[in-house]
């Protein structure tokens, strides 16, 4: 049976207890590895300026973006503590094997709703498609 590692197991400590439950339930049906729990505003900032340059004072996107969302004006549900997100990736890691994330929220999803947890997947997205992120739904 999988289980998270030492570090997974720190990150996911970062999480509102509902996150932790779902991903604690999910990991005894498959391996994944937990990449991001609570971010502070730099951290999160860190993030938001991949694939942007600052030009003329305001951040442009000049390539593949990882988030919309600064840390700053725009806060990340990752911005929270605990954090009221989760990134997560299948185990092994294979960033170009998209079925795997797929197959992954499958079996999250049915976690959360046994348990009665409304969250929401980052892969349904329409305008910004974030396949590692779980979040709790509002």
């Amino acid at each position: 049976m999988p289980s998270f590692s030492a570090k997974s197991k720190a990150i996911l400590a970062t999480c509102h207890p509902d996150i932790q439950a779902v991903m604690n339930l999910a990991i005894t049906r498959t391996d994944f590895t937990v990449l991001y729990g609570e971010r502070s505003e730099d951290e999160q900032f860190k993030l938001y300026k991949i694939g942007r340059k600052l030009v003329k004072g305001i951040w442009t996107i000049i390539g593949k973006v990882v988030t919309n969302l600064d840390g700053k004006i725009k806060k990340s549900k990752h911005n929270h503590s605990p954090s009221l997100a989760v990134d997560i990736v299948p185990y092994p890691i294979d960033w170009n094997d998209i079925s795997r994330f797929k197959k992954l929220a499958v079996i999250v999803k049915q976690c959360a709703d046994e348990l009665g947890i409304a969250i929401t997947w980052g892969g349904d997205w329409k305008k910004f498609i974030d396949y590692p992120h779980y979040e709790i739904k509002e």
